[in-house]
């Protein structure tokens, strides 16, 4: 592309700054500054790696990760598409800012970019005529929020994020608003997805979001006020998919390398003949039946008709209800205590200098060891889960020794 090679010669080698200590915390508390999915996340894995990023605004220096980028460019590509905006040139102008900030990636970028350019098409052309995209009036499109949301301890935390899609889908009565989310993954498990969706942190907190926006008045009738002053009734969640090619399993193909062909046997090998003329049937190669490298075009293609051939297996899409019951259990049983929780360490923490200090009496900071397996974490699950759920205790044994290790 024309855009990389001028790109490309203008960037140079990036020098990098090491970054000042800083006089006071770069957050302000859940109360003031309010807290997204990723915050939550990284305080309910470990609160000292959580204090290093929010007190002192320490974290690992960032390289190209082509998971976490490959997502963000879909995000703009979406985003554009659905304002009605040749979304290729915001694509590009993104991966042009990438490239200036990992300029020794820029090949890797470049890469991912073509894919993302490859893609995307094919996913508007599979989703064109599906329902829920005929029977979809867009409500709010990348819409970052900023919801006050009241704890049964009275305290008001600031819930924060970005809705990717909030949409009204159907008709008349039967017409309900869904947020949509969009993921790119490398491996997918569509069951297991589906089945945690209802429990799943950030699109529980963004349904949570939702439900006290405007008013938590309206929560308990499930129901969404748009700014236009109509009420809608709240589906749920419309969980959008996409396979990022070339990451395992069907589609990950790579590019030809070309072949040297086989020794000719008019000349063997040698390119002429015996009387020093050139060969006429290898036309002085020596070698016959090769093939060039593939070329960038030509591997793109051969990645579009891969994808093509078998698009269930790269767009996925559920349309998943969620009802205001499942919404109070989620912030029952989760959401309000752990954000009870983080109140507490935070005004615990502006009280003492030393955040260890009888940080084991009060069990308010810790940091999480090593050797610890959480399936949850690693995106499985138990047959415990199906418990929670449903109550089934299908699978389940009840015991009661919990030191079978150390019996004799």
């Amino acid at each position: 592309m024309d855009f990389v090679k001028k790109l490309k010669s203008s960037i140079g080698s990036a020098d990098r700054v090491r970054p000042k200590a800083r006089s006071g915390p770069v957050w302000k508390g859940p109360e003031v500054d309010g807290i997204t999915f990723s915050l939550l996340s990284r305080f309910i894995v470990c609160r000292e790696r959580f204090r290093l990023l929010v007190v002192e605004g320490l974290k690992p220096a960032s390289g190209f990760n082509h998971r976490i980028e490959y997502g963000q460019m879909w995000h703009i590509c979406e985003e554009m598409w659905a304002q009605g905006y040749e979304w290729q040139g915001y694509l590009a102008d993104y991966c042009g800012q990438l490239m200036r900030k990992y300029p020794t990636d820029q090949d890797n970028i470049e890469h991912w970019m073509n894919v993302c350019s490859t893609q995307f098409p094919l996913y508007l052309y599979y989703w064109s005529e599906h329902p829920d995209v005929l029977q979809r009036t867009p409500l709010l499109q990348e819409e970052s929020f900023g919801v006050p949301y009241q704890l049964p301890s009275g305290k008001i935390v600031t819930l924060r994020g970005k809705w990717d899609s909030v949409d009204l889908i159907g008709k008349g009565r039967n017409a309900a608003v869904y947020i949509q989310e969009n993921k790119t993954k490398g491996d997918v498990q569509p069951e297991a997805l589906k089945k945690q969706l209802h429990f799943d942190l950030q699109t529980m907190m963004y349904m949570t979001a939702l439900y006290n926006n405007p008013s938590p008045d309206l929560a308990r009738l499930g129901h969404y006020r748009h700014a236009d002053g109509r009420e809608y009734l709240i589906g749920g969640v419309r969980y959008n998919v996409v396979r990022r090619p070339l990451s395992g399993g069907k589609g990950s193909i790579v590019r030809g390398k070309g072949t040297a062909g086989a020794k000719c046997g008019k000349c063997k090998g040698e390119g002429k003949m015996p009387s020093g003329a050139r060969c006429v049937k290898c036309g002085g190669d020596g070698r016959i039946g090769g093939k060039p490298p593939e070329t960038q075009d030509e591997f793109y293609s051969r990645l579009a008709s891969v994808i093509m051939e078998e698009p269930d297996n790269f767009f996925m899409r559920w349309r998943v209800e969620i009802s205001p019951a499942d919404v109070r259990r989620f912030t029952k049983e989760c959401l309000d205590p752990i954000l009870e929780s983080l109140c507490d360490w935070w005004g615990w923490l502006q009280e003492t200098e030393d955040c260890w200090m009888n940080a084991g009496g009060r069990g308010a900071h810790w940091r999480h060891p090593f050797g610890v397996y959480n399936v949850l974490d690693e995106g499985g699950s138990s047959e415990l889960d199906e418990y929670l759920h449903s109550g089934s205790e299908a699978g389940l044994e009840r015991t009661d020794n919990l030191f079978p290790e150390l019996s004799t």
